[in-house]
């Protein structure tokens, strides 16, 4: 690992280049004669990672970088410190630790944290990170499951984040095809640690993950800017009856919301009525959509729509729209009272896609007034049109 790339005239230098294509940067000529091209072109990268999905190291001028295939791997910043207000605790380790992005959130909530990393070279650049950052965070280079075998100390905290992509699937989906492999080492997981977090992928069923984990205590769905990143399964040795859900939305001032995992509920049908209400990615993740009712007193629009109406405005975990109209899906009419004009076009159990439709009616784009191709379970398929609140 070079040090010469974090003096303060390297760094300017990078600043400066900052929105250069990587591929065109590592090409040209730099003056700095103990920094090869390669070594210089992977920190830029670094920087141009950095500046959105870790601001605070972006700010800090002694980071190295390591390869982009890492970064793009790693927790963001936002994400790591949802994670790490969740449990204030004395000790944390970090079984599959990366680049040190969330062990360094949870340094700052802990007393004592522990990092261990399989490869490496990756877990050179975490040491820089935590010097750089003025960390204690303990760190080791090797199997993370094998560690704790051996180890005689017992954790408050044992967070692990299995890799999806292993040498037998590109894309894991299993939980027994991640590596390592929880659902095989969960008893020895829950011995070590009082209580245990599993990163997964958004992509994993949650009834399947309820099935294969044992003691869940909860389960966290996290989006960021409405995209889910990732489901944190929280486990401890104390049955839990009923596990918790959390949907959050990251990065949006929309509420989080919680209610206890249940498959079933009663649901609530009604035509729409004053406010139309799209619930986000997080929520329609975890299908809670019984609970939600409840919860907002809403009305469902449709078993297979996901839109909620209601006579009152509230503070609503996704998107909130005022109903202006609502119309038969009839070709003619729509094309009548809408083509050619400028709407945001959204479709829920609706056959035609976005793109059709605006091919098909002649949309413009428009941020704020659109319309919702979907169906009721009183009146069938029908249109909504809406302002967006």
């Amino acid at each position: 690992m070079n040090q010469a790339l974090i003096t303060e005239e390297v760094d300017r230098y990078l600043r400066s280049h900052l929105h250069e294509n990587a591929a065109s940067f590592m090409l040209k000529k730099h003056p700095f004669d103990q920094i090869s091209n390669k070594e210089l072109t992977q920190q830029l990268v670094g920087l141009q990672k950095a500046k959105n999905k870790f601001p605070s190291l972006f700010r800090n001028l002694h980071i190295i970088y390591p390869p982009k295939v890492n970064l793009e791997q790693t927790s963001s910043e936002v994400t790591a410190q949802y994670k790490a207000q969740l449990f204030p605790c004395d000790s944390m380790i970090d079984l599959t630790g990366g680049f040190g992005i969330d062990v360094s959130a949870f340094a700052k909530a802990c007393s004592a944290t522990t990092h261990i990393e399989l490869n490496s070279s990756l877990q050179q650049y975490a040491l820089q990170l935590f010097k750089a950052q003025d960390l204690t965070t303990k760190s080791y280079s090797c199997d993370g499951i094998e560690f704790l075998k051996k180890s005689l100390e017992l954790f408050d905290l044992i967070f692990i984040d299995p890799s999806r992509k292993t040498a037998a699937h590109s894309k894991a989906i299993l939980l027994e095809d991640y590596e390592p492999n929880v659902v095989k080492h969960l008893d020895l997981l829950l011995e070590k640690g009082k209580f245990v977090m599993i990163k997964t992928s958004p992509m994993l069923d949650l009834t399947a993950g309820f099935k294969e984990l044992k003691f869940v205590n909860a389960v966290h769905v996290v989006a960021v800017k409405n995209e889910v990143k990732e489901l944190l399964w929280i486990l401890s040795q104390e049955h839990v009856a009923q596990p918790e859900i959390c949907c959050v939305n990251l990065k949006t001032d929309q509420p989080e919301f919680k209610t206890q995992w249940n498959r079933e509920g009663v649901l609530s049908y009604s035509k729409p009525r004053k406010y139309l209400y799209e619930p986000n990615a997080a929520i329609m993740k975890s299908q809670q959509f019984a609970a939600l009712v409840k919860e907002y007193q809403l009305y469902k629009l449709d078993h297979d729509a996901h839109l909620f109406t209601s006579d009152s405005l509230i503070d609503f975990p996704g998107r909130v729209f005022k109903i202006e109209n609502t119309i038969e899906n009839k070709p003619k009419l729509i094309k009548r009272l809408y083509a050619n004009s400028s709407k945001g076009i959204v479709t829920r159990n609706n056959i035609q896609s976005v793109a059709q439709l605006r091919k098909k009616y002649q949309f413009k784009e428009h941020e704020t007034d659109y319309l919702f191709f979907t169906s009721s379970e009183e009146l069938g398929a029908i249109v909504i049109e809406a302002s967006k609140l």
